[in-house]
């Protein structure tokens, strides 16, 4: 299903959030244990999903088992949903371990309605690894559906562990099969990056290919769930599904395109000129001083004349004009905490994924540990996404 690096993600998956959106970790729902040192959380939705799940079988399990009883129906409809989301767990866990095994970080693995996440760092260096991550999940299920079918041989079908083993092989083929559509954000998508990536040598117009197949896949979708559907859930569900993917897809080619503008961007080319003030230093007086000199930042010193915060230019926004002589720059200026400081000569993906691990307004940029300016996060935005730049300062 849907794996995310960070900052790439794979899956019943979809491109990177923009680096003025994404957190830090992406913690959705109730964490139930570890795998292999990789945390795992199921949303609330994934409970939901399963119980959907098994309220429909409930009627198709039952035609298949006449003589059941409701009760057994029931716990037979329980038990293909619990396996169903075991099913998606063992899908991302076969992407999180294969991230692992190429030395890559997993964050976390999350169960989420009908698809999971896998959050690993950084990206696959090569088209292979691109490939392998992205082909094990679903070809875990397909292992997993040719071990009931084995097991439908040694079990008469008609009976309760045989109804529990053909809807598992069900579910596990289909998620086999869907996921490896060959579209962005499935999987599959992601072998399409890898393929034209290995044979053009051009990861990007990959991503695109994948981006693109992902509109076709959707299409798709909505075709079939309009002519096949005879009832009116089928098609709902279908259009939903359609939907989700054409939002992931949509996602990962306005990613590629940011990534078109990352070349040459480096943090010591977008630092801003900074004035070194005092934190006793009054707003208004800081601000008019920086103006004389050309500064469009402020950093807080110490003694040693070592900068220990940043003016937040969103503070600074906020702040009315009569206030300003009455406010120390220290009261609008944030801690440089750890991962706010950028070394000059990050640049491209270095500096992206530099800023989405920790998110901040403003950076410390330092060459050969001297400050040498202030990186505002909008500056950055500006140059990789013009839209979503303008989204932030008229936000303020």
């Amino acid at each position: 299903m849907k794996d995310q690096p960070a900052p790439g993600q794979h899956g019943v998956s979809g491109g990177n959030e923009p680096p003025e959106r994404r957190p830090a970790e992406r913690q959705q729902g109730l964490r139930v244990g570890r795998v292999h040192g990789v945390p795992i959380f199921v949303s609330p939705l994934a409970l939901v999903f399963a119980a959907l799940i098994a309220s429909l079988l409930v009627g198709t399990i039952g035609h298949r088992l006449p003589a059941a009883t409701d009760e057994h129906v029931l716990a037979l409809s329980l038990l293909v949903s619990a396996g169903f989301v075991l099913s998606l767990l063992a899908h991302e866990l076969g992407h999180a371990l294969t991230a692992q095994s190429f030395g890559l970080r997993v964050r976390s693995v999350t169960l989420h309605g009908f698809a999971g996440f896998t959050e690993f760092e950084p990206e696959p260096a090569t088209a292979s690894r691109e490939f392998l991550i992205a082909f094990v999940g679903p070809a875990v299920n397909g292992a997993i559906a040719g071990a009931c079918y084995l097991g439908l041989l040694a079990v008469p079908d008609d009976g309760s562990v045989g109804t529990v083993l053909f809807y598992l092989a069900i579910t596990n083929l289909a998620l086999f099969v869907f996921n490896l559509a060959p579209g962005l954000p499935l999987d599959g998508g992601r072998v399409v990056v890898a393929a034209v990536w290995a044979i053009g040598h051009d990861k990007l117009r990959g991503q695109r290919a994948g981006a693109y197949g992902g509109f076709v896949v959707a299409a798709g979708l909505v075709v079939w769930g309009t002519a096949t559907s005879t009832d009116g859930f089928g098609a709902l569900y279908a259009y939903v599904l359609a939907g989700f993917l054409a939002f992931g897809a949509y996602q990962a080619l306005r990613l590629a395109r940011v990534r078109e503008r990352l070349p040459g961007l480096s943090a010591g080319r977008l630092a801003r000129r900074t004035l070194p003030v005092e934190g006793a230093v009054p707003l208004a007086e800081a601000l008019r001083r920086a103006q004389e000199v050309g500064a469009t930042a402020v950093a807080v010193i110490d003694r040693t004349g070592s900068p220990v915060k940043i003016m937040n230019g969103l503070s600074v926004d906020a702040m009315p004009q009569h206030r300003r002589p009455w406010t120390t720059v220290d009261e609008v200026s944030r801690t440089i905490g750890p991962g706010m400081t950028l070394q000059a000569e990050l640049e491209g993906e270095e500096l992206l994924a530099a800023v989405q691990r920790v998110p901040a307004p403003e950076y410390l940029v330092v060459q050969r540990g001297r400050p040498v300016g202030v990186l505002a996060m909008v500056d950055l935005v500006a140059r990789i996404d013009p839209a979503a730049a303008a989204r932030m300062v008229s936000s303020r």
